[in-house]
């Protein structure tokens, strides 16, 4: 009787979860919005960077947010463009914003979606109207509740909480978000307490690893018969140098730590020759420099400061993300200059974007990580991890963009890409598997 009761049980439980995934996953997406149209007008979130750096400065008083629709649409785009499985519009009427996601499943899953709908409206705080996923819909409410519960609980902290109270006000128009947000400084200091379960003891590791080479960085003189400015090859070559050293252990065999030594030297050179807040990734690292701050350097890669920052920080969002999202940012980066008052759209920093990623991705990959030290060890040469940069053009505004290549997707923009990418490939360093 028992047996029996439990195969009924076991075989209902079964029937459950069939019929639950059979209304959450569809055979077809429900947005079908292509990244290339979102991003055209990427220019034009300049202005709201300029209005969140704003709201740092300000962080005691209550802050206004104007999003515009084509503003959203381009943020949108650039997700896609970073996760290419990801289709995702945004609609707005008066008092009412919903976002449409569609979200392509692995090929073992027989190429089926999940199609994500969240409707939110104007009202005196952040409010959620509903939320459906396939076939399921789902109380608004309810729904925000749950996403707040799991954000703490993955953070151990109350951001969620305190984020959704930063909200007192959402405005709705059909081409305009404005969001009235309290003043910013409680919810900064909850984002400097957040700690990810589960990765307490690695992330100690990586801090202590991270001081000793950015402690290595700030001891080293530059070359004595250097005439102008330091190649970032220099500063790559003496940081690989010691990982190879402290990957090795006394016998001459190799340790696992390869990876960790590579990733935490990366850090070192963001906050060194990056931007110190880049700190803030790896934890307190007062210990190590002391209370004084160190003068911050400005490497060049083929005789150019900007290059070598778009290597740096490509390489540095490379450690926290995919490589895709670290292109897409270089790419959007370079879309939002196109703009009145830009730099316009380069080719060139493109490369620098790229071949930070690729470097990043070979130096913290269990495969290469060796044989990064071991060809960035032996001279501080930028031909050895960075790329040709003659024949890209650089410096195009919108017009000049969209007369010469159209858009990111065309076939004559795709051209280029693949021909900076070949080049990234040629290096004696290589290219990420």
């Amino acid at each position: 009787m028992i047996k029996r009761t439990l195969k009924i049980a076991t075989f209902t439980l079964l029937l459950l979860v069939v019929v639950f995934v059979a209304l959450i996953i569809d055979i077809s997406p429900t947005v079908e919005r292509q990244a290339h149209e979102q991003v055209e007008n990427a220019e034009d979130v300049n202005s709201l960077i300029s209005q969140l750096r704003g709201g740092l400065k300000q962080r005691y008083s209550t802050q206004r947010i104007d999003i515009t629709l084509n503003q959203a649409e381009s943020l949108i785009g650039f997700a896609q463009r970073a996760l290419p499985n990801l289709a995702a519009e945004i609609n707005l009427s008066d008092g009412l914003a919903s976002i449409n996601m569609s979200y392509k499943l692995p090929s073992y899953l027989f190429g089926t979606h999940l199609n994500i709908s969240v409707e939110t409206i104007s009202s005196e705080s952040l409010v959620v109207k509903s939320v459906s996923v396939g076939d399921i819909s789902l109380p608004g409410a309810w729904a925000l509740s749950w996403a707040e519960s799991a954000a703490n609980s993955y953070t151990e902290s109350e951001i969620a909480t305190v984020a959704i109270s930063q909200v007192s006000k959402v405005t709705i128009s059909s081409n305009n978000i404005n969001v009235v947000v309290n003043p910013i400084d409680t919810f900064l200091k909850e984002l400097k307490s957040i700690r990810v379960s589960g990765k307490d003891e690695m992330d100690e590791l990586l801090r202590i690893k991270t001081a000793h080479y950015l402690r290595l960085l700030i001891d080293l003189k530059a070359p004595a018969n250097l005439n102008a400015d330091t190649s970032l090859s220099y500063y790559l070559h003496h940081l690989m140098k010691e990982a190879k050293y402290l990957s090795q252990d006394p016998e001459g065999g190799q340790l696992s730590s390869a990876t960790l030594e590579n990733e935490a030297a990366i850090y070192a050179l963001g906050i060194y020759a990056g931007h110190r807040r880049f700190s803030s990734l790896v934890g307190d690292l007062s210990f190590a420099v002391g209370d004084s701050t160190f003068k911050q350097v400005q490497p060049v890669l083929a005789g150019r400061k900007d290059l070598s920052l778009h290597f740096i920080f490509s390489a540095v969002i490379k450690l926290m993300s995919q490589q895709d999202i670290s292109n897409a940012v270089g790419e959007f980066k370079e879309l939002m200059d196109r703009g009145e008052g830009g730099s316009g759209y380069s080719f060139v920093d493109l490369a620098a974007d790229m071949a930070g990623a690729n470097f990043a991705a070979l130096a913290v990959n269990p495969h290469t990580a060796l044989q990064v030290q071991n060809i960035m060890s032996l001279d501080a040469n930028e031909l050895l991890f960075f790329p040709a940069i003659d024949e890209l053009e650089e410096g195009m505004d919108k017009t000049e963009f969209r007369q010469k290549y159209s858009n990111i997707e065309s076939d004559s923009y795709k051209r280029v890409v693949n021909e900076i990418d070949a080049r990234i490939k040629m290096l004696p360093l290589g290219s990420a598997p």
